[in-house]
């Protein structure tokens, strides 16, 4: 090749590459103000699937206090006698009305609360087997443990009682269930106390079984309607509620007077709405008829009405 097209050859490779390099300028250029101009691609566009609408959320369920103590304290000043009450609201976890709290009475048939918790949990945990015969009874221990609240059933719950220990049971009630105020071996107690027995049993922590508990709730619920043994206190003093009851009493029959009568309930009062609203209402007394102790109950229903 002579001089003169070699140079012509270089020149015109030179004049190719520039413009080539040109063109890749205005395309890299051109392509940069591409990604510039594209909106991003979000974490939602990626899939494609919809994203899923956010459940909206529930409104607060805000549970009305009743203030029942003022129902309690015009109530106290129409007997005479020794009487103490505690009502403890168990939605709210609370107590919401009260009157002489710290007083000691004899439990009287109470103590069967004690008694028979215990022999629930233990039907449960497979301690005792509940178609054993319960001692001399002639009954089977599940249903001296039915009798013992249904009908208060006295014979049953001595001898259930005595299966426990007398100690051992006093030992449970302390040291495992936190009941503090009572001596249940010397029947002594407080409306505090029949209060935190009647909550375990609401709470039932130590027994699940669905055939036992509607067994349990049953006795409390569905008693014999006598002259005044049962029902004839505080649940005969409710028209609308479920009272699940257990009372104790002792009748002076020289003097004519009640010596002790107690009524310790869960109380569930139904709303328009399909719930209830629960509480325990423990009352404890001397020398006040379980008549004036229905009245009190009759009084704390309109209230709850009213409210």
């Amino acid at each position: 090749m002579s001089a003169g097209k070699k140079n012509l050859f270089i020149i015109i490779i030179v004049f190719v590459a520039s413009g080539l390099a040109s063109f890749g300028v205005t395309l890299g250029i051109n392509k940069i103000v591409e990604i510039v101009n594209t909106p991003p691609i979000s974490e939602d566009t990626k899939n494609d699937e919809p994203a899923e609408p956010e459940e909206p959320e529930e409104p607060e369920v805000v549970v009305k206090e009743v203030d029942f103590q003022p129902v309690v304290d015009a109530w106290v000043k129409t007997v005479g006698g020794n009487k103490s009450i505690l009502i403890y609201d168990l939605d709210l976890e609370k107590p919401v009305a009260s009157y002489n709290v710290d007083e000691g009475y004899n439990t009287a048939s109470l103590y069967k609360l004690f008694v028979v918790y215990e022999g629930y949990k233990r039907l449960e945990n497979g301690t005792w087997d509940g178609n054993a015969k319960a001692g001399s009874t002639g009954k089977t221990i599940s249903k001296c443990l039915d009798l013992a609240i249904r009908e208060s059933h006295s014979p049953c719950a001595e001898t259930l009682w005595s299966m426990i220990g007398h100690a051992e049971l006093d030992s449970i009630i302390e040291k495992d269930w936190g009941i503090t105020n009572s001596d249940i071996s010397h029947l002594a107690s407080n409306v505090g106390d029949i209060m935190k027995i009647l909550k375990r049993f609401y709470e039932h922590p130590d027994f699940n079984d669905v055939a036992l508990l509607e067994v349990m709730w049953d006795s409390f619920l569905n008693q014999p309607d006598t002259t005044y043994e049962w029902r004839q206190g505080l649940p005969r003093g409710f028209s609308k509620a479920d009272v699940y009851n257990k009372v104790g009493w002792a009748y002076n029959a020289e003097g004519k007077y009640w010596n002790i009568y107690h009524d310790a309930a869960i109380v569930k009062f139904p709303q328009d709405d399909g719930t209830t609203r629960n509480y325990i209402i423990v009352v404890m007394t001397n020398k006040i008829d379980f008549t004036d102790i229905r009245r009190l109950g009759r009084e704390l229903e309109a209230k709850f009405y009213e409210s």
